[in-house]
């Protein structure tokens, strides 16, 4: 969740000379609409079903950089699907620097609502909250991760040069 996942993924590939996919953008592109959309319209579990549906589809790329949605490790499907696959790399940051990043985007309005139960979350407060309460609930996931990057105040050329010391003991780079 606003951990810099995308634009990371994307630098990372292309150190790497490798392609990159973005799994949301590629739920959205099959899907015609947006990730806030798809949950208001079709739902969380739907959107759960396809999110996975498509992540078998660009788990089986050779040579690809993935970058997951911040919610994709909740599954232990997921979980086993990418470790399977390749070497996982986790971005963190706190909910100070999230809220931050988040400012007035689509990704505020994702957090903000509608929830399982059709909230739509109004005041700051409420929403801030709901980060602290899904970074919660992720973190059983995302400390699966082969590799954990805390991507706050970091530049993405920082990140980039933490996540290749990583991942040599992984024998990845050649």
């Amino acid at each position: 969740m606003a951990s810099g996942k995308s634009t990371v993924g994307c630098a990372l590939a292309e150190a790497l000379h490798k392609d990159f996919y973005d799994l949301d953008v590629a739920i959205e592109a099959r899907m015609g609409k947006t990730i806030a959309r798809i949950f208001q319209d079709e739902g969380a579990a739907f959107f759960r079903e396809i999110e996975q549906e498509i992540l078998i589809e660009l788990s089986a790329k050779e040579n690809a950089v993935i970058a997951l949605g911040g919610g994709t490790l909740l599954d232990y499907e997921n979980l086993q699907i990418i470790s399977d696959k390749g070497i996982s790399i986790c971005l963190t940051t706190t909910p100070e620097e999230t809220w931050k990043r988040i400012g007035d985007s689509g990704k505020r309005r994702l957090i903000a609502g509608p929830d399982y139960h059709g909230r739509i979350l109004t005041s700051d407060t409420q929403i801030y909250k709901r980060i602290e309460t899904l970074m919660s609930i992720r973190k059983p996931g995302y400390d699966r991760s082969d590799i954990m990057i805390d991507s706050t105040n970091k530049t993405i050329p920082q990140i980039i040069q933490e996540i290749l010391i990583m991942l040599e003991p992984f024998h990845f780079i050649t």
